[in-house]
C-alpha cells in the first residue's frame, strides 16, 4: 500500500464542506475514516470555537488525542504563522507548551516563513519530528540554507497553483531542485482544488508519497464532490494501485 498521509482540515471551512471537522471529536471521526481508508498519518490544523486556526496547546493537544486514540497513527500539526498573525515569538512560545503524553508526532515547518531554524530546534528539542513544507523551486534552496535541511525527516511539497498542469510542473521542479541539493529525505506531494489529483498521479509515477484530504479538495479525481476525508483518501489509494500508463 502506498503512504498516504491524510490532511483532515487545514483552512477549509464547513461552509466549503460540511465534513470538515473542526472540534477533537469531530477530527477524530474523520481521522478514523481516513485511517480505514488506507492512511498512514494524519495532519490537522487545531481550530477554535469559532473556527480560527490556533497553536495553543489547550487546543494542539486535545486535537491530537483524539486523532491518536482514534486511529493509532502518527499525528502531526501545522506551525503556519497565518496561526499567531506573523509573529514568530509568539509561536515559539505556544510551541514550548506541546509536551506531555500528547504533544504531536511531528510538525509541519513552512521554509519559506521567518524564525523556521529556531523553530525546528524548539520543537526537535521536545521530541517532536519536523517536515519542511516546501512550495517553490525558490524554496529549495531556502530548505537548503536552513538547519532542516539535514534534520528534517521527509519534505512536503506544496505546489500552490489551482491549474493542473502548472501545479506539477512546480511539483516536479521543486522536488528537483532539493535532489539536487543532496537532500534525499522522503518526499510528500500534494496539490490543491482539482490539480490535487495530477500532482498525485505524477508522484505516485515517480514513486513518491502523497498527501490528500479536505485541506487540499473537496473533490474527488472525477470532479465531483467527495463525502469526506475518507472518500479523498480511498481514491488515493485506488489511484496508487492503477498500473503504470
Amino acid at each position: 500500500m502506498p503512504f498516504v498521509k491524510a490532511c483532515l482540515n487545514g483552512g477549509t471551512s464547513p461552509a466549503e464542506h460540511p465534513a470538515v471537522p473542526i472540534t477533537p471529536a469531530e477530527l477524530a471521526t474523520e481521522a478514523l475514516a481516513a485511517a480505514r481508508a488506507g492512511a498512514r498519518a494524519i495532519h490537522v490544523h487545531p481550530r477554535a470555537s469559532d473556527g480560527s486556526q490556533s497553536l495553543a496547546p489547550s487546543l494542539v493537544l486535545p486535537a491530537v488525542a483524539a486523532v491518536r486514540a482514534a486511529t493509532g497513527l502518527p499525528v502531526g500539526v501545522t506551525t503556519g504563522i497565518w496561526a499567531v498573525s506573523g509573529d514568530p515569538g509568539l509561536r515559539l512560545a505556544l510551541v514550548a507548551g506541546w509536551t506531555g503524553a500528547d504533544q504531536p508526532d511531528f510538525a509541519s515547518v513552512n521554509v519559506n516563513e521567518p524564525g523556521i531554524d529556531a523553530l525546528a530546534e524548539l520543537l526537535l528539542s521536545l521530541g517532536i519530528a519536523v517536515e519542511a513544507g516546501v512550495w517553490t523551486e525558490a524554496d529549495a534552496g531556502l530548505l537548503a540554507r536552513s538547519t532542516l535541511a539535514a534534520r528534517a525527516f521527509q519534505v512536503l511539497f506544496e505546489p500552490t497553483s489551482r491549474v493542473p498542469a502548472e501545479a506539477v510542473a512546480e511539483a516536479a521542479a521543486a522536488s528537483a531542485a532539493v535532489l539536487a541539493a543532496g537532500i534525499t529525505a522522503p518526499q510528500v506531494h500534494h496539490g490543491y482544488d482539482l490539480a490535487t489529483w495530477d500532482v498525485i498521479r505524477w508522484a505516485l509515477g515517480q514513486g513518491f508519497a502523497v498527501r490528500v484530504g479536505l485541506e487540499d479538495t473537496t473533490v474527488l479525481p472525477d470532479g465531483s464532490t467527495a463525502t469526506g476525508n475518507g472518500d479523498l483518501v480511498a481514491a488515493a489509494v485506488h489511484l496508487a494501485a492503477e498500473p503504470a500508463a
